[in-house]
């Protein structure tokens, strides 16, 4: 099919004219989309395409100009609206799904808008233009929806960049960042990776959806994340506990399950949440929730993790939280725990007993504290969570430390769907 980029050279070369409205006016007609051999469908194609061209055209700019605010939606359809007259395009009802279609890339996700809104995908990975990859009920699936060609993905990728106000770039290579309005149903975390570091040269989108009506411990227990039998268990663990870490893998169900137990916390404690991107969030009265701003280009400002938490610790706090731990910030999160605060994270690890051992070599990156002193403070993260394939696999305690050893003492309770020990609830 030829589609607008495409005919603009053409147009140029034979007639010195520069798009298809010049063409229209010059000569006529209605242009591209004109050839009566084409289907409904082709014709639609054909004419989203070259109205997405025409808009986004540098002498036009429209989609620059509404994400920078000086264009509204109505704006926009009315120059559209005006284009399509100027072609010779008068069939109402394709002009109508184009302008449908036009909302939907511009004002929503395009070809993934029906992914984004599926209450069943928790993540959508596109690798390239024909490869979009889906974690549809905790599996991987390959999606049968294709971008029209690489210009098109491209396109993509720099409006959902535009849109959100960051910029992907060799200086900017890895951006992540969170969509928490456009769409009413999820929180959108996007992870993007630009051609200048992927090897096949070209851009890496990951989308992780977290639902902002948060699922409830009940509910977790009817999706399968965790038994009946362990919900007092968890809500005592959350007003009482001294520590808790969620461990496992990415999309394991840690995020979940942290914001299923963040609405367990009394409304008379208070808290700071901080964390890379807005996943984590609660109606609790007395919650103050902090995100990293990286440097952007030649800007100096940001503020990262251990920024936060170091800010954190002059703060007036009952629960010092922190939604995933990747570096120096866990010597800070140590610090809050050694001093009194009720401290809640995640991190990677393979089992609960384990996890211990990732927060200790984190703490060391950072400090020079032995390894004893620093198992002596984690004593304090009192129960540990493993998460895997959305479930909860494993649960230990930190019981006590073993000063001979110098290894803590664990009490697994619960293990691969079998209580270990009952937990207590009273």
């Amino acid at each position: 099919m030829g589609f607008f980029s495409t005919k603009t050279e053409e147009l140029h070369d034979q007639y010195g004219v520069e798009d298809n409205v010049a063409y229209a006016e010059m000569f006529g007609t209605t242009g591209i989309n004109s050839d009566n051999s084409l289907d409904e469908e082709e014709r639609e194609d054909n004419l989203f395409f070259e109205a997405l061209d025409y808009a986004s055209s540098p002498e036009k700019n429209y989609l620059s100009n509404i994400q920078r605010g000086t264009l509204t939606k109505d704006g926009f359809f009315e120059v559209m609206n005006k284009y399509f007259k100027s072609i010779g395009e008068d069939d109402e009802a394709i002009v109508d799904k184009v302008l449908s279609r036009l909302e939907t890339y511009i004002w929503g996700y395009y070809i993934i808008e029906d992914y984004i809104n599926d209450p069943t995908i928790s993540d959508i990975k596109i690798l390239d233009e024909n490869n979009i990859r889906l974690k549809k009920n905790g599996k991987r699936i390959s999606s049968d929806i294709k971008f029209h060609d690489y210009k098109d993905y491209l396109r993509f990728v720099d409006i959902i960049c535009s849109r959100n106000k960051v910029m992907l770039s060799d200086i900017n290579a890895i951006q992540k960042f969170t969509d928490s309005k456009s769409n009413p149903n999820a929180r959108l975390r996007f992870n993007i990776s630009s051609g200048y570091i992927n090897s096949n040269g070209k851009p890496c989108v990951h989308i992780r959806k977290v639902p902002k009506d948060k699922l409830t411990l009940e509910e977790l227990v009817e999706k399968g994340m965790l038994p009946s039998k362990l919900v007092p268990y968890l809500r005592k663990q959350a007003r009482e506990a001294s520590g808790i870490l969620w461990a496992g893998k990415g999309a394991s169900g840690k995020t979940t399950l942290m914001n299923a137990m963040l609405d367990e916390i009394p409304e008379d404690k208070s808290g700071l949440v901080i964390q890379e991107a807005d996943e984590l969030f609660s109606k609790h009265p007395d919650m103050m929730f902090q995100h990293v701003v990286l440097n952007k280009g030649e800007s100096k400002i940001q503020y990262t993790l251990k920024d936060l938490a170091t800010n954190g610790l002059l703060t007036d706090l009952d629960y010092f939280i922190i939604g995933e731990i990747k570096g120096a910030e866990a010597a800070y999160f140590m610090n809050a725990a050694y001093t009194g605060h009720i401290c809640w994270a995640s991190l990677h690890g393979v089992n609960s007993t384990e996890a211990i051992n990732k927060l200790v070599d984190y703490v060391k990156y950072e400090t020079d504290y032995p390894r004893t002193d620093v198992l002596r403070m984690v004593r304090f993260m009192k129960v540990i969570i493993f998460m895997k394939d959305f479930a909860i696999e494993e649960i230990s305690e930190v019981v006590g430390f073993d000063d001979e050893k110098g290894e803590l003492i664990y009490n697994t309770i619960y293990k691969k769907g079998k209580f270990m020990k009952l937990p207590e609830t009273e």
